[in-house]
């Protein structure tokens, strides 16, 4: 019994979110042909490949701490935070706000300043990960067979003085970039024009807004709990939040544009 949180939180929950996010891409690219008429190409590439992104970030969580000690744990640890900070954050800003506006509304320059922006907010936080992690630790053990994840907030770490900057870049990118969002399609939601053709657009813009936010808030928490309130490893709560704003997600994703279209 005292392996079941750790397993769970640290293998179950990151490889059930991960698969939740691959079935919303594939049910996106079963969709995208017929609405992507309506709403265009980059907002449902977008989402497609901001839950590809997504679900890989969930997903290897179990592959940083099953592949050994440090170095083993950080390598894992820089793929999935470039991954997450440099390509899903961008890719789901891009889509969402193509989405909400209209896709003839999003310029190209202003998709390539938005990635720029999250891939050189990644490059830094791997940088910065590189000199705060302090080695690596055992979790829990199975058998014979070792966990270890990296120190972060091991009180023995000399370098975990930079513990803030890390929190600093994650609650610009994806943090700040999920609440925006959320505010932005609520927003939209509410002014969304009444005498629109596309009648369900205000509902599923507040289910995306509130798929964006579940996630967004639940990073910050997690980072409040480790940074502010110095409980640490909680991460649990953001698994949690990412299925959380898969169930919106789906939600928004199974209405028509039309209330009267049947599915």
């Amino acid at each position: 019994m005292n392996l079941f949180w750790p397993v769970f939180e640290n293998l179950v929950m990151p490889f059930i979110a991960g698969l939740f996010y691959f079935f919303l891409a594939r049910y996106i690219a079963y969709i995208a042909p017929l609405r992507k008429l309506v709403t265009g190409d980059i907002t449902y590439k977008g989402a497609f490949w901001g839950f590809i992104f997504f679900g890989l970030f969930l997903m290897t969580r179990p592959l940083q701490i099953a592949l050994g000690p440090h170095p083993m744990s950080l390598i894992v640890n820089d793929i999935r935070e470039f991954i997450m900070i440099g390509l899903f954050a961008p890719a789901v800003f891009v889509g969402l706000t193509s989405f909400a506006l209209g896709f003839e509304n999003i310029r190209k320059q202003t998709v390539l300043l938005v990635f720029g922006l999250g891939i050189a907010l990644a490059v830094t936080f791997c940088i910065v990960n590189r000199l705060a992690i302090g080695g690596s630790m055992e979790i829990f053990r199975i058998g014979n067979y070792s966990f270890y994840d990296g120190k972060w907030f091991d009180s023995s770490n000399p370098d975990s003085h930079l513990m803030p900057i890390l929190f600093i870049i994650r609650v610009t990118d994806p943090v700040l970039f999920m609440i925006m969002l959320g505010i932005f399609c609520f927003w939209r939601a509410i002014v969304f024009p009444k005498n629109s053709v596309y009648d369900n657009m205000p509902a599923k813009l507040v289910f995306q807004g509130l798929a964006v936010m579940s996630f967004g808030l639940s990073m910050l928490f997690t980072g409040f709990m480790a940074v502010i309130w110095n409980i640490p490893n909680q991460w649990w709560i953001y698994y949690l939040g990412a299925i959380l704003a898969g169930v919106f997600e789906s939600v928004s994703l199974s209405f028509p544009l039309h209330k009267e279209q049947k599915i």
